[in-house]
């Protein structure tokens, strides 16, 4: 609408103009700025322009996270034997086995020689009264006494008859009677006996622990004592 009063403005100046030319008026008031017109159609894509400069790296962002594992691969070719590595440490000792069975009876080995007397061991209890032993020999003749002073000869005597047989001697104390114990793992003396040895079959030294007894360790093991009335 103001386009048109506008245009017919003009058109009645332009045509007094035209009749009488006079002097130039004064510049008129600007008019109100029109109406934006429509949008044109769009025009045809220009050319492509030149690759522009690359521009400055970026920083890097944060690290993604993790993706799942992926699937076991195949099996590997095996490779050479490395070399032989140095020797390690002997590991500590293993705890100590149990005793095998006794074995079976070895033959006699040789005499070795005589070994250092050991220390003296704690005085046992009195044993029994042994049998009476035979005499002694005669000890060396003693370092003769001072003289004594002379005495008077005495007359001969007669010779006498020999005398009576005397009566017979009484007979002496019977011997101690040794009784031998074979047992298993142990074995001991009847009431009123003493134990006065003791020794393991198929096994070391026997456990001596009363004066009526002993035991021997280990699978198969037999022990024998002797014994004497007390």
């Amino acid at each position: 609408m103001g386009r048109l009063t506008t245009a017919a403005a003009l058109c009645a100046i332009l045509a007094i103009s035209a009749c009488a030319k006079g002097d130039p008026g004064d510049k008129g008031p600007a008019g109100e700025k029109g109406e934006a017109g429509p949008v044109g159609a769009a025009g045809p894509a220009g050319a492509k322009g030149d690759t522009g400069p690359a521009g400055l790296k970026g920083e890097a962002g944060p690290p993604g996270p993790v993706g799942p594992t992926g699937p076991v691969g195949p099996k590997g070719d095996k490779g050479d034997p490395g070399p032989l590595g140095p020797k390690g440490d002997s590991g500590l000792p293993g705890p100590v086995g149990a005793a095998g069975p006794a074995g079976p009876k070895g033959d006699t080995g040789a005499a070795g020689p005589k070994g250092d007397p050991g220390p003296v061991g704690p005085k046992g209890d009195a044993g029994p009264a042994g049998p009476k032993g035979d005499p002694g020999p005669a000890g060396p003749k003693g370092d003769p006494g001072p003289a004594g002073t002379k005495g008077d000869a005495g007359l001969a005597g007669a010779k006498g008859d020999p005398g009576p047989a005397g009566p017979a001697g009484a007979n002496g104390a019977a011997g101690a009677a040794i009784k031998v114990v074979t047992g298993g793992a142990e074995a001991s003396c009847g009431e009123g006996e003493t134990m006065i040895s003791a020794y393991c079959i198929g096994n070391e030294n026997p456990q001596i622990t009363t004066t009526t007894g002993a035991s021997c360790k280990g699978d198969g093991a037999k022990t024998v004592i002797a014994c004497v009335k007390e």
